[in-house]
């Protein structure tokens, strides 16, 4: 029997088998574990940074906004109250009000703010709801309190729920009325990390399908309260994506449609739903038929020095199923996937897509990681940035995923290559021989 086993996980490690259950998921951490999961601060940040056409201002100490001020690789603007001890004891309404002037005089052309609750000033109590409205009247500009103390959920995951809600219930359905095309859609749960939007944009585009939107990867004012205009919304990632596009549905009757474009199998798939939908099938088909022969010679050199290696899979809850599907069309297995805050409907695809024996962990500690890597030893290792030591601690090469920000996109049929190339570089760098020999 493996070790990884023997070790006390109680039932949030399963292994696909006939008659398997999902792992336990969607609730705290076990006391004294040391886990990635929080907190619903950064999960709100993760959404809500990358909107630049606003004003970011965290209520709480400077530690705080230091914390949320760098996202998804980048480093984004943003104001705090800068709260210290005497602001905790007496409270620090007259802070925010003096900071949301401040920076309302250094941003004049923002069309909107948002104003962060953290952990300190959840305890206190300040009623930052009440500031922010009685402000928005004063300055005439659109104040969004965004209610994300770091405790206030299991997970970031919160956080990204908040965020959406802040979007829907303050801004989305607010614009004005504009002129929408036969064919326009938003994308629900794209980061843009590495150019992916452009990316989409692009590969849509061919088809004559046009993005105003991109949740919350490339989304400015008008993108956003015209987001409930347009013909369909595409959800992406459906672990933080699919509130808003439920929510959308219900209230404005926005039809959405789950696709994704990780891997040629998927992207072909996704292109042709999206044609089926518009009735561009046509049009589909040509955009894939040019996207494939692009890059077939590139797959023809990587695909065989990578069929029948070995991937393990740990990182946030994002497209987990798709990256599986996407190392199947490289010809590689799964030994392991797991998530920090994935939920079951994340989980119940993962599991469809793996194979039988795979093992699948939820909210891992790096103990447990490291009884995965030791006793079922991957080729290659994707995770986020934290779990590259430990990975290359076992000499086992690694992929930041998503962030894969050496390799370029990663979507669509270019960005298969990309990923391809960029996971052939991980397994075969000169550096393991060296390693493994030690």
């Amino acid at each position: 029997m493996n070790t990884c086993l023997d070790y006390n996980t109680e039932t949030h490690l399963v292994q696909k088998k006939m008659d398997i259950d999902l792992p336990l998921c969607s609730r705290p951490s076990a006391s004294g574990k040391i886990t990635q999961r929080s907190c619903a601060f950064y999960g709100a940040r993760w959404m809500l940074a990358p909107l630049e056409d606003a004003i970011h201002i965290v209520h709480g100490p400077v530690g705080c906004a230091s914390y949320g001020g760098t996202v998804r690789g980048r480093s984004f603007p943003v104001f705090s109250t800068a709260l210290e001890g005497k602001d905790i004891v007496f409270g620090g309404a007259k802070r925010l009000i003096k900071t949301i002037k401040e920076a309302r005089a250094i941003m004049p052309h923002a069309r909107y703010c948002f104003v962060y609750a953290t952990c300190s000033t959840g305890i206190i109590g300040d009623d930052i709801d009440g500031i922010c409205r009685d402000m928005e009247k004063k300055l005439g500009l659109s104040i969004i309190f965004v209610n994300c103390p770091g405790f206030i959920g299991y997970s970031q995951a919160t956080g990204h729920r908040i965020a959406y809600e802040s979007l829907l219930n303050r801004l989305i359905g607010k614009g004005r009325r504009r002129a929408i095309g036969d064919y326009d859609v938003n994308i629900i749960g794209d980061y843009n990390i590495n150019g992916e939007s452009e990316v989409l944009k692009a590969l849509l585009g061919e088809m004559g399908v046009r993005v105003r939107c991109v949740f919350t990867g490339q989304a400015d004012y008008e993108g956003i309260t015209n987001a409930h205009r347009v013909r369909l919304n595409l959800l992406i990632c459906q672990n933080s994506g699919r509130f808003l596009a439920e929510a959308l549905q219900k209230r404005y009757g926005t039809p959405y449609l789950e696709v994704t474009f990780l891997g040629p199998t998927q992207t072909m798939d996704s292109l042709r739903k999206i044609g089926h939908f518009f009735g561009l099938e046509k049009e589909a088909e040509r955009a894939i038929a040019r996207g494939y022969r692009a890059i077939r010679p590139g797959l023809d050199r990587f695909l065989p020095r990578l069929k029948g290696k070995r991937a393990a899979l740990f990182f946030g809850a994002a497209r987990m199923a798709s990256l599986i599907k996407a190392l199947d069309d490289i010809g590689m297995e799964v030994v392991f996937t797991g998530s920090q805050f994935a939920d079951l409907p994340t989980y119940r695809s993962a599991l469809q897509a793996v194979s039988q024996g795979t093992y699948i962990i939820d909210d891992a500690s790096e103990h447990e990681l490291e009884h995965l890597l030791n006793d079922l030893r991957p080729d290659v290792f994707m995770g986020g940035i934290k779990e590259q030591y430990l990975s290359h601690k076992f000499g086992i090469g690694f992929c930041c995923f998503p962030q894969i920000r050496r390799a370029g996109p990663y979507v669509g049929f270019h960005g298969f290559l990309n990923f391809a190339r960029y996971v052939n570089n991980a397994l075969y760098a000169p550096v393991w021989r060296l390693a493994r020999q030690g």
